[in-house]
């Protein structure tokens, strides 16, 4: 049979590797100080919803701190919870001096999922007609974008609609004679695009009773923007967007402090807006924190007894199984504490501990897994079930 970590180490159904990604785990969240920060930010933005407003925040730390993961987590509990949101996920990047703000911005329009954006659309034109909402040219205050969204986001072929986004989005050259021959060639000018963010937000309230929140991530690369006439562009962009009531926003900042965070999001214009108690930092976890989220970590993944109560509602009920087999039983000797930091022995894991929470990386969850991944593969390799002490000082030794 084929060496697997999934069976070498007895991993529950639905687990393959030790390692956590956000895009393929986004229903877990390790750590108790993680799920607080996580609920804080869940409780504000649904405070925010309840007027309507869109909660506006950056959230920064080090880098490998676990954004990320924590950006998808909260997408993922919005839509479990069934708060009264629609989310828009954006990864940024990587920008250049003379980058225009067209590019950000039309990653956050066309992100939006066509369907969904048609759909809406469609029925905020019927309401319209009907006297049961406001025009949407009173809304956004341009001929131009009220055609595009009349005319264009209703459209039967969904190519156009999507092609109605990227215009809708500032993005050069595309083919809107359909439309009208008259458009501008393209959105540049902060003011529509808050006028296209004024009506999108709008029709979404109107007709989904939902507020738009954009997940920006890695909005560190805001800070490459570094010509005089783009940067003032991109400023004057995001003062307009930030200033929009019913948009949320929220920027996840790859930055050691404060002192760290790109020089657009600590403008004064744009800060006043976001609010300066919205700037939330995500500071690194401590030796006890490390330890209580990697025990939890394995008792999600391996089976070894009951899943933890903050994981039960997101694993498969095929997971949920408490046995613990009889192999594993026997190869930690029916010890209590070897069964807890399994796969490490108890004195390789004290070890691991000290290991990842002091040095240069120290502290960093992504550092963490990736060694925790490490010494397992390791292990398997030398054809040893358990992770013992020489296996974690091997890994350290090869490390910078």
């Amino acid at each position: 049979m084929q060496k697997t970590m999934a069976t070498w180490f007895f991993m529950r159904p639905g687990f393959t590797t030790f390692r956590v990604e956000p895009e393929k785990h986004p229903q877990f969240l390790f750590g108790s100080r993680e799920r607080r920060q996580r609920d804080y930010l869940l409780g504000e933005i649904e405070g925010a919803c309840y007027g309507k407003d869109g909660f506006k925040s950056v959230i920064f730390g080090d880098y490998g701190r676990g954004k990320t993961h924590m950006c998808h987590n909260l997408e993922f509990e919005l839509k479990r919870q069934n708060l009264s949101v629609s989310t828009v996920y954006i990864k940024c990047s990587a920008y250049v001096s003379k980058e225009p703000f067209q590019s950000l911005f039309r990653e956050m329009i066309t992100r939006h999922r066509t369907e969904e954006v048609k759909r809406v659309a469609t029925e905020y034109v019927r309401r319209s007609k009907e006297g049961g909402a406001p025009p949407i040219r009173d809304i956004v205050q341009s001929e131009d974008i009220a055609l595009v969204i009349n005319n264009g986001l209703t459209a039967v072929n969904d190519e156009a609609v999507r092609n109605c986004m990227r215009w809708l989005g500032g993005e050069p050259k595309v083919p809107m004679q359909l439309i009208s021959t008259a458009l501008k060639p393209q959105l540049t000018d902060s003011r529509d695009f808050g006028a296209v963010l004024r009506g999108l937000s709008h029709m979404f309230a109107t007709v989904d009773d939902k507020v738009v929140l954009y997940l920006v991530d890695e909005a560190e690369r805001f800070e490459n923007v570094t010509n005089v006439d783009t940067f003032a562009g991109w400023l004057a962009s995001l003062r307009e967007l930030t200033e929009i009531p019913g948009v949320g926003l929220m920027f996840f900042v790859g930055a050691l402090t404060r002192n760290n965070l790109p020089t657009l999001l600590v403008q004064e214009e744009v800060m006043r807006r976001i609010g300066v108690a919205n700037y939330v930092e995500f500071q690194n976890p401590s030796r006890e924190e490390l330890r209580d989220f990697l025990l939890e970590l394995f008792a999600t993944f391996v089976r070894k007894g009951e899943v933890p109560k903050q994981h039960q509602g997101v694993v498969t009920d095929e997971a949920r199984d408490s046995a613990v087999p009889d192999e594993l039983q026997q190869m930690t000797g029916g010890a209590a504490n070897r069964l807890e930091t399994y796969p490490f022995e108890p004195d390789a894991f004290d070890e691991f501990i000290e290991q990842v929470a002091t040095g240069h990386m120290s502290s960093k969850p992504s550092e963490v897994l990736i060694r925790l991944l490490k010494a397992a593969q390791r292990a398997m390799r030398k054809d040893q079930r358990t992770i013992d002490r020489a296996i974690v000082n091997e890994v350290n030794s090869e490390g910078l």
